[in-house]
């Protein structure tokens, strides 16, 4: 990335939380205004998510630094990871004028159809247009992506993983949900019941409980698996944990990086009456997803 902060830009805004299809629109769009008006591409994000900051949202479907990874990809000449409490408290007039325009050299700003800016969330599109006019930036409202009559976003997007509906989440997505994480030594219960799993560490905080047919990455390699999420209920578990049993995979991988992929979801997790009848129930689920 550059870090010529002189030239003139043109700046996209947004959370990007998941970077969805609709994020990723956005994103064309900053490129393509950038290469076409010959401005510096810039992308504006904030930290923390100022639905966490406002407590309306406490699972997030990235980590920051899953965002930061996906963000730097999209080859933009510079990227702000803004502290959202430092500029809360800006009125909606000042953000514009004395934060993007000055600070940013911006002359172009690129935002999705429902943003929101200034203190108390108090400027819209409309004013925003109104600003437009007053400073003389150039403004472009980027159109929602749809799928089946349904605006996508992050939020909803949660809502679909948290309960479950991981096909049409990762329609929205664009691609797989998964999480990231260091791998640890745990009880050695999976191995005990005949299944050995990997238990990991994570900082995601979008965790939906239950059985999942998933993908895990180590070192750049992709494994079949089968992950578990929750509190192990039959072993009277309390701590939410995260498990994966990769097939036919026999090797000691502890403090390694990896990511879970989630494809779908084979059932919640459940209190078995017994060791036994647990041990047939994931026989099951592997017989189910090997079919």
């Amino acid at each position: 990335m550059s870090n010529n902060n002189n030239r003139k830009s043109v700046i996209a805004i947004g959370n990007f939380d998941g970077f969805h299809r609709g994020h990723k629109k956005i994103i064309r769009n900053l490129k393509e205004i950038a290469s076409r008006e010959n401005l510096s591409s810039h992308i504006l994000t904030f930290t923390p998510n100022p639905k966490q900051y406002f407590k309306k949202e406490k699972h997030l479907i990235f980590t920051e630094a899953q965002k930061k990874r996906v963000l730097e990809e999209q080859k933009v000449d510079r990227i702000t990871f803004m502290n959202f409490i430092e500029i809360s408290p800006l009125p909606a007039r000042d953000f514009i004028k004395d934060f993007l325009l000055e600070r940013f050299n911006t002359t172009y700003i690129v935002v999705g159809e429902n943003f929101k800016f200034g203190r108390n969330r108090g400027g819209d599109i409309e004013s925003l247009k109104e600003l437009a006019g007053k400073f003389g930036f150039k403004l472009r409202i980027v159109e929602p992506e749809m799928i089946d009559g349904i605006r996508i976003s992050s939020t909803k997007i949660r809502e679909r993983l948290l309960t479950g509906k991981f096909e049409e989440a990762q329609r929205m997505l664009g691609r797989y949900y998964h999480i990231e994480g260091t791998i640890t030594e745990g009880d050695k219960m999976g191995r005990e019941l005949g299944f050995p799993t990997i238990n990991v560490k994570t900082g995601n905080s979008l965790l939906p409980e239950g059985v999942f047919k998933t993908k895990v990455e180590i070192d750049n390699e992709t494994f079949e698996s089968i992950t578990n999420i929750g509190r192990r209920p039959t072993f009277l578990g309390m701590e939410k944990r995260v498990e994966s049993h990769i097939f036919e995979f026999d090797r000691i991988v502890y403090g390694k990086e990896v990511k879970i992929y989630f494809e779908t979801k084979l059932r919640d997790e459940i209190k078995f009456k017994s060791k036994n009848n647990l041990i047939e129930q994931i026989k099951k689920d592997i017989e189910n997803l090997r079919i």
